[in-house]
């Protein structure tokens, strides 16, 4: 999956905290012999979650074609967008022939969420990790980026379909990842990149936030360096000519400790 802005996603446009379009539905959408994505919400309270679009010749080039009445941000925007999704619910689509990448995040805004910022009403402290895939294509790849930082736990089951490995760590039959440690902790979980960690094992520069690049404020719990795999174990993945099925499912378990966005604070 290639990189961007160290999300493999579009760049971050600045948006508005507030108007978030709410939904309660639990909706799936299945297209033939395709490998399906799933969202679920297995908190206690409703979650906002952010959906942005890959680019680059992907089947799937416009947030109306997912039926998870996805609120365009900015307004117009045909790549990012969030909806609501209440507690223990979940959203499916199923892309079939038509190739799919972008990656999912939790939280009420896109602004500044690559960052950290130690204001009293930001809504990422420690900025945000997300849960990136490309899938129904040949070489289908998924894995948990908190490359610019973490605020939410984040676990992605796989079921269905041919095995996914996870590279050089050796695992053939990966049947869960999961980003659930705080921001300071890190233990090289398999399928995780880690803070500022571009390259898995290794930084390669720019880094999306903090020293050495400072192009923007590093989260405010930021480790003390770089939190690097010793194997290049991040992306799970799985190869083949064509799709291979079954399902991809990205579950948010609740927010980091100290890391509920502040600007959703008073809901909880």
């Amino acid at each position: 999956m290639t990189r961007n802005s160290y999300s493999r996603a579009p760049a971050l446009a600045a948006l508005l905290c507030a108007g978030v379009f709410s939904w309660s539905a639990s909706v799936s959408a299945q297209g033939a012999n395709g490998t399906a994505v799933k969202v679920t919400n297995d908190a206690t309270y409703s979650v906002p979650v952010m959906v942005t679009l890959g680019i680059g010749g992907f089947g799937i080039t416009n947030i109306n074609q997912l039926p998870w009445h996805i609120k365009p941000e900015p307004a117009g925007s045909a790549t990012q967008g969030i909806f609501m999704l209440p507690a223990h619910h979940t959203v499916s689509f199923n892309s079939g022939s038509k190739s799919f990448s972008g990656n999912i995040a939790f939280g009420p805004t896109f602004t500044a969420r690559g960052q950290g910022n130690a204001g009293p009403d930001v809504c990422y402290p420690d900025s945000t990790n997300l849960a990136e895939f490309t899938l129904n294509q040949p070489g289908e790849t998924v894995d948990i980026s908190r490359v610019n930082g973490a605020n939410a736990k984040i676990a992605i089951h796989f079921e269905g379909g041919s095995s996914w490995n996870d590279g050089e760590g050796g695992n053939n039959k990966v049947t869960q990842i999961a980003d659930d440690q705080p921001i300071t902790t890190w233990t090289s979980p398999v399928g995780v990149y880690g803070w500022q960690a571009t390259d898995c094992v290794d930084v390669k520069l720019p880094v999306p936030n903090g020293p050495p690049s400072n192009l923007a404020p590093a989260p405010v719990n930021a480790p003390s360096g770089p939190q690097l795999q010793v194997k290049k174990q991040c992306n799970i993945q799985r190869g083949g000519t064509s799709s291979t099925g079954g399902t991809v499912q990205i579950v948010f378990k609740g927010w980091d400790a100290d890391a509920v966005p502040r600007c959703m604070r008073a809901a909880h």
